[in-house]
């Protein structure tokens, strides 16, 4: 699995450690790593300008999803942030993107269902919410 150069945001959790690795937008970061190294990345979410990329850890090999934003924007999407205390107070924030699909229950008509599900950062929770 690798990951080209590049300004992300995101995070990486790696299999010996408590808590995730938290990425700034601010360095330059890239990383190449076998299926088969350990520690291993248990998941990560990074997000650079227009791009998002999701990395899990199945069954002994890296699925990693890139998302290019720009290719989904024609398609109807909700907002979601979701706060992750291990991530010191920052909320995930991620576009839920949705796809219209015929449904026998209804009808036949289509019907939206929900499609990717893409991290586009996160932000810190404000004091005193």
């Amino acid at each position: 699995m690798k990951i080209e150069k590049s300004k992300y945001e995101g995070y990486l959790w790696y299999s010996d450690e408590k808590k995730p690795r938290l990425l700034s937008k601010d360095k330059e970061f890239e990383l190449e790593i076998p299926d088969d190294s350990n520690p291993f990345i248990i998941e990560g979410q990074l997000y650079e300008e227009g791009k998002s990329h999701s990395i899990k850890y199945v069954d002994g090999k890296y699925i990693v999803n890139d998302y290019d934003l720009s290719q989904l924007s024609d398609i109807e999407f909700t907002e979601q942030d979701y706060l992750f205390n291990k991530m010191e107070n920052r909320k995930l924030k991620f576009k839920q993107y949705w796809r219209p699909k015929t449904d026998k229950f209804c009808k036949d008509m289509p019907v939206l269902q929900p499609a990717e599900f893409v991290f586009v950062g996160f932000s810190k929770e404000e004091e005193g919410k």
